[in-house]
C-alpha cells in the first residue's frame, strides 16, 4: 500500500474515533498531538460538526482551516474557537463583539488573549464574562487594575484567587469599600508583606484582627501589632505569636486590664515581667500575680506590703515556693491567713511549725480538720499542741 494510502486510512481510523466519541478523542488527541498535516487530511475527508468541534480545539489546525471554521459561524464551534490558545490574536478579535455571552465567557478566560481583547473585556456588560476574565491568571498588571474597580464585588474578590496578584492592585483591593474584600485580601496567602505592614500598622481594629487570623505572619508583623491600642487585638498577639521579651513587657506596662491579667496567669513568668506586674495599678493584675505558682519569693514578700487582704489571701494559697512570704503572713496574726496557709499542701516544714507555735486555738482545731502531717514539727509547735484544749490537737503532738 503506497504511504498516502496509509496515511487516508490513518486518518479515516482518526474520525472513527471523533465520530465514536468526540469527548474521548478530544482528551485522547490533546495528549497526542495531530500534526497539521494530519489536520488538513481529516478536514479534507469530511466537514461535519463533530470534525469541526474537534478541529477548533487542536494546537496544530492551520490558520486557513480556523478560519473556515470562523467563516461558518457555527455557534457551538466559535464557542470551542474562543477557548483555543493557539488561536491567532487577529481571529480572537473578531470574537470580542460576538453576541453570546457563554462564548464571550470563554473567550475571557483564554490565557493567550492580548491586551486589547481583555480591556474590551474588561468593559463587558455580562458578570459572568468579566468574572472569567478576572480569574484569568494571563490578564496583565494593568487589567487587574481596571477589574479592582468593577462595580461588581464578586469580580474584585475573583481577583484575589489570582496566582499572581499585583502589589497595587493588592493595595487597591485592602482599600476596597467593601469591608468583605478587605478583610478576604489580608487573608490571602499571596499578599505582599508590604501591604501587612502597611495595614497592621493602620490602628484599625477590623483590619488588625483580620491578619491576626492568617495561618503563618511574620514576626515583624507581630511586633507592629502588639503596640494596637485595642485590647482585642492585644489579646490575639499574646496568644498566637512569640513576641521578643521588650515587646511582651511593653504589652504588660501599656496593655489592656485583660491582657495584663492573662500575662500576670502565665506559667513560667518571667521575673522582670513579675517585677513591672507586681506595680500595676489594677488590683485584679497583681491578684492574678500573686496566685501565679512562679510567683518570686521577693515579689510575694513585695506585694505584702500593699496591705490588701485580697492579696494575702492570694499569696496565702499560692502553691509555688515561697517561704520568706509565708513566713511574713505568719507573722500577720491573722485568722482566715492561717486557716489559708495549713490548707495549702506547699507549705514547708518550718513555716508549720511557725505558724503552730502562734495561731489561736481556733487554727487548731483546723489542724485536725485538714489532716495536715505533723511528723516534721519543732519541739515548740509539738509542745503547743500538748498545750491544747482540744485532745484530737493533743494527739497530733
Amino acid at each position: 500500500m503506497s504511504e498516502s494510502g496509509v496515511s487516508q486510512n490513518q486518518s479515516q481510523a482518526i474520525l472513527l474515533e471523533i465520530f465514536a466519541d468526540l469527548d474521548l478523542a478530544l482528551a485522547k488527541y490533546q495528549r497526542q498531538a495531530l500534526s497539521a498535516q494530519q489536520l488538513r487530511e481529516l478536514f479534507a475527508l469530511d466537514q461535519g460538526l463533530q470534525l469541526r468541534l474537534f478541529l477548533a480545539a487542536q494546537a496544530n489546525t492551520p490558520g486557513r482551516i480556523f478560519e473556515s471554521l470562523l467563516q461558518k459561524g457555527d455557534l457551538a464551534v466559535l464557542r470551542v474557537l474562543a477557548g483555543n490558545e493557539h488561536l491567532s490574536l487577529a481571529l480572537l478579535q473578531r470574537l470580542v463583539k460576538h453576541p453570546d455571552v457563554e462564548l464571550r465567557r470563554t473567550l475571557a478566560g483564554n490565557r493567550s488573549i492580548s491586551g486589547p481583547i481583555a480591556l474590551a473585556l474588561c468593559k463587558d456588560a455580562s458578570l459572568s464574562v468579566r468574572l472569567a476574565l478576572a480569574a484569568n491568571s494571563g490578564i496583565s498588571p494593568r487589567i487587574q487594575a481596571l477589574l479592582s474597580s468593577d462595580e461588581e464585588v464578586l469580580v474584585r474578590a475573583q481577583l484575589l484567587r489570582l496566582p499572581r496578584l499585583d502589589e497595587e492592585v493588592q493595595f487597591a483591593l485592602c482599600d476596597d469599600w467593601d469591608l468583605l474584600i478587605h478583610i478576604k485580601t489580608l487573608l490571602s496567602a499571596r499578599v505582599s508583606l508590604e501591604c501587612l505592614r502597611t495595614w497592621a500598622a493602620s490602628g484599625e481594629l477590623v483590619s488588625q484582627l483580620a491578619i491576626c487570623q492568617r495561618k503563618k505572619l511574620p514576626a515583624e508583623v507581630w511586633a507592629i501589632l502588639s503596640e494596637s491600642p485595642h485590647a482585642q487585638v492585644q489579646m490575639l498577639v499574646l496568644e498566637r505569636s512569640q513576641l521578643e521579651q521588650e515587646q511582651k513587657a511593653q504589652l504588660a506596662r501599656q496593655g489592656a486590664e485583660a491582657l495584663r491579667c492573662k500575662i500576670a496567669k502565665e506559667a513560667g513568668l518571667e521575673l522582670a515581667l513579675q517585677r513591672i506586674l507586681s506595680q500595676d495599678s489594677s488590683e485584679q493584675v497583681r491578684l492574678s500575680l500573686a496566685a501565679n505558682a512562679a510567683l518570686d519569693d521577693g515579689i510575694g514578700r513585695f506585694l505584702l506590703q500593699s496591705r490588701q487582704p485580697a492579696l494575702w489571701q492570694a499569696l496565702a494559697q499560692n502553691p509555688g515556693e515561697l517561704p520568706l512570704t509565708r513566713m511574713e503572713l505568719i507573722a500577720l496574726d491573722n485568722v482566715l491567713i492561717h486557716k489559708l496557709l495549713l490548707a495549702n499542701p506547699a507549705l514547708e516544714a518550718e513555716a508549720l511549725s511557725q505558724l503552730l507555735e502562734n495561731c489561736c486555738e481556733e487554727v487548731l482545731y483546723h489542724l485536725v480538720y485538714r489532716q495536715v502531717q505533723t511528723t516534721t514539727l519543732s519541739a515548740a509547735a509539738r509542745q503547743r499542741l500538748q498545750n491544747s484544749a482540744l485532745r484530737k490537737v493533743q494527739a497530733l503532738a
